[in-house]
């Protein structure tokens, strides 16, 4: 069975699953990649719909870098204005190919059971879920122990104008906070239909681009002299492709290892908590290394994503460059990065340029109150679900508040199987209807028990 969900204003009265599938209708049917779409008029329907709600007008604050780069900022007044605590989604998605979809990516289409659109996953459902929470929990009476902030923003997909950092630049009097709730980080571990553990993002590492860069003299190609740049790069290439950087057992991933461990089947499991007992473990940690997503929390990786060299086929090039991607554990420094790649690829003749400079992002210990919240806003569906620390391999706008030494933690309300994940930025991007529900009440809940925390 297929319908398409319809988009509109509607009372805040309704549960917040209803409320929220009514507002993630809204929120696909913006187009709001950077390329063709806006953030801005989708901003400013939602600020409207707050304002409807009741309110201030002065409380609800569209703001940004660009015509087509607003931010939505809603500040929810509580009974002391210290200690606001923040939550954050972005509005932006990543690019659509038309042609890969089997629906509208810009309809919120049900469908067997699913909501198809783009942004349904990332991050436009959660997003929905917190507007939804929101309302409904303060128009139910809820007055916060202290404020709550709730930012919308743009270009955390594309990194243009990014909502957080603009925010954090040019009006940190609106979201300064003594915590940021990330919605675009961590969620449930579905299995066979139960959730097994839920993640929260407390670390992430940082993003760093650097720019491979030979010279030669270039010339003709039928009278070569020496190694052209394209054969320094690709040796320079080669040479960084084979290199591992060292092993990191931080405490926060040890922590991550021991919670974890348990909870996953097989060997991988066992090797875990081996490691998280004695991080020298040499057989567990090969077991832990022979697993992409482990061995990218437990060392700084770099690798060769773009090559660009040559004009024509018969004409040696002046220039060849590689732009290498890194992402670095926290605490590693850009400048302890650019040294090893020196070392590993050993040419004079090739440059570093770094293009997409490193933001910090310290690890942010997991509070007991966090534990305590999380285990009201879990339980009542779930029951007692174990809580599991962990550092995103990706990047979200969670690094522009740890770099400003801001305790974030990633609960997004996902609870979806991984095949389902694997759809995050693909065609026919999907999210189960069961799980918008799920999301939405988690959300409220889960809203309700941090704005009653003392």
């Amino acid at each position: 069975m297929i319908g398409v969900v319809a988009a509109g204003r509607v009372a805040c009265a309704q549960p917040a699953e209803v409320l929220a599938k009514r507002v993630l209708a809204e929120m696909v049917a913006t187009n709001t990649t950077a390329d063709a779409g806006s953030t801005t008029p989708l901003v400013r329907t939602l600020a409207a719909r707050f304002r409807a709600a009741g309110w201030p007008s002065a409380d609800v604050v569209v703001a940004g870098a660009g015509a087509r780069t607003q931010n939505l900022v809603v500040r929810w007044r509580g009974r002391s204005s210290a200690s606001p605590i923040l939550f954050n989604a972005h509005l932006d998605v990543v690019e659509v190919e038309r042609a890969g979809w089997t629906t509208d990516p810009f309809r919120l289409v049900e469908r067997d059971g699913y909501l198809y659109g783009r942004g349904v996953l990332d991050d436009k459902g959660p997003a929905a879920a917190a507007v939804a929470a929101f309302l409904v929990a303060r128009r139910s009476g809820v007055i916060p122990t202290h404020d709550l902030i709730l930012t919308l923003t743009a270009g955390e997909e594309s990194g243009v104008e990014n909502g957080v950092e603009w925010l954090y630049e040019h009006r940190p009097e609106l979201v300064r906070s003594d915590v940021v709730i990330n919605l675009d980080a961590g969620g449930g571990d579905m299995r066979d239909g139960k959730l097994t553990t839920f993640a929260v993002q407390g670390a992430e590492k940082a993003y760093l681009d650097i720019m491979l860069v030979a010279k030669g003299p270039g010339g003709h190609s039928s009278v070569p002299v020496g190694l052209s740049p394209i054969d320094h790069l690709a040796a320079a290439v080669t040479r960084l492709a084979t290199h591992r950087f060292p092993v990191v057992v931080s405490p926060f991933v040890r922590m991550f290892l021991e919670r974890a461990g348990p909870n996953t089947p097989g060997a991988l499991g066992k090797a875990m908590q081996a490691v998280a007992a004695r991080p020298d473990d040499a057989e567990a940690l090969q077991v832990l290394l022979a697993d992409p997503p482990t061995a990218a929390r437990l060392r700084t990786t770099c690798i060769t994503t773009i090559l660009r060299a040559g004009t024509a086929p018969n004409a040696i090039p002046a220039e060849a460059t590689a732009n290498v991607n890194c992402r670095v554990l926290p605490g590693e420094t850009e400048a302890a990065v650019l040294r090893s790649i020196t070392q590993v690829i050993a040419d004079s003749s090739i440059t570093l340029r770094v293009d997409m400079p490193l933001t910090p992002s310290p690890a942010s210990a997991m509070p007991v109150w966090l534990e305590s919240v999380l285990a009201d806003a879990l339980g009542p569906r779930f029951g007692t679900v174990p809580l599991v620390p962990f550092m995103e391999t990706g990047a979200t706008d969670g690094v522009y508040s740890r770099n400003r030494n801001i305790p974030t933690f990633g609960v997004a309300g996902l609870f979806v199987p991984e095949d389902d994940l694997a759809r995050m930025h693909g065609n026919d991007e999907r999210l189960p209807a069961t799980a918008l529900t799920d999301m939405a009440q988690y959300t409220e809940r889960l809203v309700r028990a941090i704005a009653s925390r003392p």
